[in-house]
């Protein structure tokens, strides 16, 4: 909590991670409308130190935190985003939608979906200049940057889809070319 108050003193305007905030540092992140950008990391990602370590007890703690802090989140309505650093592994990014879908714990399937794409794509745009992606976001409308899926069922009511995108997955489009079409012609 004291480097997340520290961060926000020196002017940040969106938090990554943040899984051991505390309640007081929630409340300032929302009198300040200051973004949390954060995910819930796989179950068993401390297992990947060894028993007993320091670092095993750190993720332990991360992992643990991740609750509290999505429950401070929705308590204190912060602006939300699903953040995501485990494109930097194969295995971790191949496991993406399942974290995704893991957001059901706090929010609904419609809440996680709009935090992956929207919510998100606004994050992005706060980038100014930096911006990879220079013209609007987060929407379907034309001239807009828009990937599409379409889904073999019904994510908002099953989020679990995303799971298995080479399953359920039927169309794939990115900057408005298919990259996958398994629908029968």
């Amino acid at each position: 909590p004291a480097a997340i108050q520290r961060a926000i003193a020196a002017g940040v305007k969106c938090i990554e991670h943040g899984h051991l905030m505390d309640e007081s540092t929630a409340k300032l992140m929302a009198e300040r409308g200051i973004w949390l950008s954060i995910q819930p990391f796989p179950d068993e990602m401390a297992d990947g130190f060894p028993p007993g370590s320091q670092q095993r007890a750190k993720a332990q703690e991360v992992l643990a935190g991740t609750e509290i802090a999505y429950g401070l989140a929705r308590k204190y309505k912060l602006k939300t985003a699903f953040g995501t650093d485990i494109l930097f592994s194969r295995a971790l990014a191949q496991r993406q939608g399942e974290l995704l879908a893991k957001l059901v714990r706090w929010y609904s399937p419609a809440q996680a979906l709009m935090m992956a794409t929207a919510t998100n794509a606004e994050l992005l745009a706060m980038s100014g200049k930096r911006n990879p992606y220079p013209g609007k976001l987060g929407v379907v409308e034309e001239g807009a940057f828009a990937d599409l899926i379409l889904v073999d069922g019904n994510p908002l009511e099953n989020l679990k889809l995303v799971e298995e995108p080479g399953k359920n997955f039927v169309v794939i489009m990115k900057d408005g070319k298919i990259y996958k079409n398994s629908l029968p012609k």
